[in-house]
């Protein structure tokens, strides 16, 4: 099912979060996601593996989409061309990378699929929005902090910032994020850790997911991001 740029957008502002995950049972990354789903997240993002069996699951997950109605499926570490319209064929939404290739980013332009290449500096930044992109994976967000965003934002308004590697989710540091501006933040092991994974203390997983998920509306309401 073809989900426009725009929907793909509104659907990651009002998560404000994007969950990034992979498992090699598919019944695990079934709950996982279905976790996810019911507790409000409309936005999931597949990590892409190495191999043919991440295509077959990611596959698999597409083929079940009627099951969660309205969610937007994205797929990130893609690293070429090739697997840009391999996943874009299995009905990937979006198409998010660990870094900025061109050629990536002319496949997204013309199946008219949302790019997101991962920036670490301005030049960067610049030339991404050169070649079409209108989001960014900034990598690593914990590191280039809250001022680079800023900074970047004062310069490309119409650009959408999506951090990663965030591991403080305080009212208060989730302030400082949404603040300067950025979409939404990425989160993959900060929630999803290995030691809840193997246990499958699904329980654990949807209480922190929840917790995050309250402050990150606390954060947008206070600075009135939401109605």
């Amino acid at each position: 099912m073809s989900v426009s740029k725009k929907d793909v957008i509104v659907n990651i502002e009002a998560s404000g979060v994007i969950p990034v995950f992979y498992h090699a049972d598919m019944d695990v990354l079934l709950r996982v996601l279905s976790i996810c789903y019911q507790c409000g997240l409309r936005v999931f993002e597949f990590m892409q593996q190495r191999d043919n069996k991440g295509l077959r699951f990611f596959e698999h997950l597409a083929e079940r989409l009627d099951e969660f109605p309205g969610l937007t499926l994205g797929v990130v570490t893609v690293l070429d061309a090739a697997m840009t319209e391999q996943y874009i064929a299995a009905g990937a939404h979006y198409i998010a990378s660990p870094f900025l290739r061109k050629d990536m980013g002319l496949v997204c332009g013309k199946d008219r699929v949302i790019w997101m290449p991962g920036c670490a500096t301005f030049i960067e930044i610049e030339e991404a929005e050169q070649l079409g992109a209108t989001a960014i994976n900034v990598l690593p967000g914990n590191v280039l902090g809250v001022d680079f965003i800023a900074a970047v934002k004062k310069q490309h308004r119409s650009l959408h910032l999506i951090p990663s590697g965030i591991t403080d989710f305080k009212e208060k540091e989730l302030i400082r994020w949404f603040e300067v501006g950025i979409l939404a933040l990425k989160v993959s092991t900060q929630v999803f850790t290995k030691e809840d994974i193997s246990a499958k203390d699904w329980s654990k997983i949807e209480k922190n997911l929840t917790e995050l998920l309250r402050n990150i509306k606390k954060a947008q309401s206070i600075l009135n991001l939401t109605t």
